[in-house]
């Protein structure tokens, strides 16, 4: 067996170091990717919902961020906040530049987070009927005098 020179030891060290800044840069992907628990994006939903994601995409829950945008309120806190999905929430939507992927009202807005659900979808880690008091903390009397949740609800996914 050949002993290492101080130089080689100090290249092995260094190697083994790289390895190790690489492993936790990847746990901390996978944490922000959703195995935790946290926002996923519709992406990660279409993959095993894809006829629900073809049929969502079709509605205005999908283009909700581009009527704020046409009025130009799309960087007024209180009007983005239905707008997105996960405002302000871990993973969830920061602003346009850093998180544009969470633009919209997408599948997590109503049945929450989607990482442990990819993760264990034996357990009941995701809401399959949020019901009308979450669809009313957007679609309030105010903002929405003509919203109508029992013929909302059958058009949420799209129509297919």
């Amino acid at each position: 067996m050949v002993e290492f020179t101080g130089v080689k030891k100090l290249m092995k060290l260094k190697r083994f170091s790289g390895v190790i800044i690489i492993a936790l840069f990847l746990c901390a992907s996978w944490i922000h990717s959703g195995e935790s628990g946290s926002y996923v994006g519709k992406e990660k939903c279409a993959m095993c919902h894809p006829a629900i994601h073809e049929t969502w995409q079709s509605t205005r829950h999908a283009k909700a961020i581009e009527s704020l945008k046409k009025s130009g309120q799309e960087v007024v806190p209180d009007c983005a906040r239905c707008h997105v999905t996960g405002n302000g929430k871990d993973s969830g939507f920061i602003d346009y530049e850093l998180t544009p992927e969470m633009a919209g009202v997408q599948c997590e807005v109503c049945h929450g987070p989607g990482g442990k659900h990819i993760t264990d979808m034996t357990k009941k880690t995701i809401n399959r009927e949020p019901g009308e008091t979450l669809c009313r903390e957007c679609h309030t009397k105010g903002q929405d005098p003509g919203f109508d949740y029992k013929e909302k609800v059958k058009s949420a996914h799209g129509k297919k």
